[in-house]
């Protein structure tokens, strides 16, 4: 399903990704972890293109992502849908039209995306709009205004909105960052929900290792734009996440074996 072959990403001279190298097979839910300033949103918006790498390459659904050709950029993209810390949402602007914008995201040119654009919806994104709404247990807040939810409810519309798109693939970026530990373990519960119901891949950053531990059954560690570990999370014990999280320069990565499991 994703296919990362050594990916090299620098930014201002600091090297960010040194040669990172993974597969995830289709419908496997995949935990991401390391200390800040790893290399972790980084490696995620290389994979949705919203960073073009250095060298390497990456492939989405047996597709390799050209970054400097708008058209397969645009095609990738559609498989993929995103999910933000800070939940990217309109805030003044009802949930149901937010999740409806997620269907921006998979129309081709034409009419229909310029009609959805100036937010002509048709009737049948509405009707999904709602169907997700049901889905994400926010059936009754469909023409709440955003800025009126709380934080979970607000991580719930985020989720409808980025499965309005019909994605393959879905990224989370550390999605239960700002959430309290009940609202966290909900939002936690979802993610797995939808990549067992719906079968869509996924790949969440986090830091909340309790949340690893109980979620994910593969976990990859980053550590200075490297792989350090890439392996079934039953293995993830305590000296091996006190060296994934070690800040002595001369720590060396335990050797990661990616797709191996």
């Amino acid at each position: 399903m994703v296919r990362v072959t050594n990916l090299r990403k620098h930014f201002n001279g600091h090297k960010v990704l040194a040669g990172i190298n993974f597969r995830v097979r289709k419908g496997e839910a995949v935990a991401l972890i390391g200390p800040s300033g790893s290399g972790k949103t980084t490696l995620i918006r290389t994979i949705n293109g919203f960073v073009i790498p250095d060298a390497g390459t990456i492939a989405v659904g047996g597709q390799e992502i050209k970054y400097r050709n708008p058209e397969s950029l645009r095609q990738a993209r559609k498989k993929i849908g995103m999910i933000y810390q800070l939940f990217n949402l309109v805030e003044r602007t009802s949930v149901q039209v937010n999740v409806m914008a997620g269907a921006l995201g998979r129309l081709d040119r034409g009419l229909s995306l310029l009609s959805s654009t100036l937010g002509f919806f048709t009737r049948q994104e509405r009707e999904k709009a709602r169907e997700l709404l049901g889905f994400v247990g926010l059936e009754d807040k469909v023409r709440e205004r955003v800025d009126r939810l709380s934080g979970g409810q607000k991580q719930r519309v985020a989720i409808a909105r980025a499965l309005m798109q019909e994605p393959e693939l879905l990224l989370a970026d550390e999605p239960i960052a700002n959430l309290d530990p009940k609202a966290s373990k909900k939002i936690m519960e979802l993610l797995l929900r939808i990549n067992q119901e719906k079968k869509i891949t996924l790949i969440t950053v986090l830091h909340h290792l309790d949340s690893v531990r109980d979620h994910f059954g593969r976990v990859i560690a980053l550590k200075e734009g490297a792989i350090c570990f890439d392996a079934a999370t039953r293995t993830l014990n305590d000296h091996r996440v006190q060296d994934i999280y070690s800040i002595e320069e001369e720590f060396a990565c335990v050797a990661a074996q990616a797709g191996s499991i």
